[in-house]
């Protein structure tokens, strides 16, 4: 399952899933099986995926790894360390994997009156080891997708990319100088300029233009999946117009591009007054020409946009649901149904339980 095309339904999941019956969960450490090479008891597992510039990660304990007769750890979970790549597989009856990164700390539990020992191990995606290198040299001549190109192909990044789906850059190429910056800080100011997204899925480096893929992921509805949920809209943000101002570095002419807000943002007009005409103008030295200037004023004015409508819920655990992809919810309220953008997802699995807890954004009802 690729979570940046899936598409499915509520009903084909519960087919698929035997009703969401048994959730049952596999991790792999360093080739290893956890659940069902070696019989380790997972517990608490918590995986956080997101498609805004932190980086996702997940951790889980591992409760039944101790030998009181050995006064040891077994030795295979003695064998999991720092540095090994992590796989994440859950779902029902069949998992799909929905994780892929690396051991970033493990640490071991012991309870002297229980003899019960645990080992607690905390992953991260390869975002975590782009903030290791930090920079200070110039890229000659190379677009932000150039820049990334390079950065995943140095070490340690390369060991753990799994692919990459990486859009090309519509300015050109200029040199840019990297002050002090760690590869991830470079990475995530190009991304906000150019108004890009940049995460990681399942092991992918993504660098793509905000919200490509417009198919939802699924519908779900107050009979079908959802156990909780808060929605709302603020126009606090909201502006009609922003301007992007520069100065040709060569003739010393003002260069210029501007961008407008456009959408529904109220049932009658208080939306538009409430927007009125109100302007912000920003200066960003180094632009080539006004059709750079417009390029990021389009992305200020979406970012802004994007701040209008948020949503938190909480639904049965879902697999499917992955951060970058639009779900439409139904059947709830008219100012509620629609497409939201997902950002950020969290599944959690404990004590027999798998919930998935995520947040998403409406730029307009």
């Amino acid at each position: 399952m690729n979570l940046l095309s899936v598409t499915t339904s509520y009903q084909a999941l519960e087919k698929k899933y035997n009703s969401f019956k048994a959730p049952t969960l596999e991790i792999t450490v360093g080739g290893m099986k956890l659940v069902s090479s070696l019989k380790m008891s997972i517990q608490n597992l918590d995986i956080e995926l997101s498609s805004d510039f932190e980086a996702s990660g997940c951790s889980f304990s591992i409760i039944n790894a101790y030998e009181p007769s050995q006064s040891d750890f077994s030795k295979a979970a003695n064998k999991i360390g720092v540095g090994d790549k992590v796989e994440v597989a859950i779902g029902y009856i069949r998992t799909e994997n929905i994780f892929t990164g690396y051991v970033n700390s493990v640490r071991y539990l012991f309870d002297k009156y229980s003899g019960i020992g645990e080992i607690r191990v905390e992953c991260m995606d390869v975002k975590g080891l782009m903030m290791k290198n930090r920079r200070m040299e110039f890229f000659a001549q190379k677009s932000a997708d150039g820049i990334l190109k390079e950065i995943l192909s140095s070490s340690p990044v390369s060991s753990y990319v799994e692919g990459k789906n990486i859009d090309s850059c519509e300015e050109d190429e200029i040199p840019l100088r990297s002050n002090m910056q760690t590869d991830y800080e470079i990475m995530t100011e190009q991304a906000s300029k150019l108004g890009y997204e940049f995460f990681v899925s399942q092991g992918k480096v993504v660098f793509r233009k905000k919200e490509k893929v417009t198919t939802p992921i699924m519908t779900l509805t107050p009979s079908c999946g959802i156990y909780e949920l808060r929605t709302g809209y603020c126009a606090q943000q909201l502006v009609k117009k922003i301007e992007v101002r520069s100065v040709d570095a060569e003739t010393g002419k003002l260069i210029k591009g501007e961008a407008s807000i456009s959408g529904k943002f109220s049932p009658g007009s208080g939306g538009n007054k409430v927007i009125g005409s109100s302007k912000q103008i920003f200066y960003e030295p180094g632009l080539k020409d006004a059709a750079e200037a417009k390029r990021r004023a389009q992305a200020r004015i979406q970012a802004v946009a994007d701040t209008f409508g948020s949503l938190e819920m909480t639904c049965i655990g879902i697999p499917e649901i992955g951060p970058g992809r639009f779900i439409r919810l139904e059947k709830i309220a008219e100012h509620v149904d629609g497409k939201y953008y997902i950002t950020s997802v969290r599944h959690t699995m404990e004590n027999g339980n798998f919930l998935t807890t995520f947040k998403a954004r409406r730029n307009s009802l």
